[in-house]
């Protein structure tokens, strides 16, 4: 069992998610692209495609697909030790 501490709460469109929030979802293999001289707003434009393919391998059969733009809640927490 592990114990988290909400930090932070928030709502925004999918699409306005950023490029550490993206890494922090899922797409962190992107960080590979760095190596290879992607970088600024190429390397945020990989990082959201990657992550827009996640979101609707998830959501799109739901009728929540990247391109409806849905408003999303935004949970930030952390772990906690007992």
């Amino acid at each position: 069992r592990i114990m988290l501490e909400i930090t932070g709460v928030r709502v925004e469109r999918v699409q306005e998610i950023s490029e550490d929030d993206c890494i922090a979802e899922g797409t962190e293999r992107v960080r590979q692209f760095a190596r290879f001289g992607a970088a600024g707003k190429d390397l945020q434009y990989i990082v959201q495609f990657q992550y827009r393919k996640l979101w609707n391998s998830i959501n799109a059969k739901r009728g929540c697909s990247w391109e409806s733009n849905p408003w999303v809640w935004v949970i930030k927490f952390k772990r906690v030790e007992p």
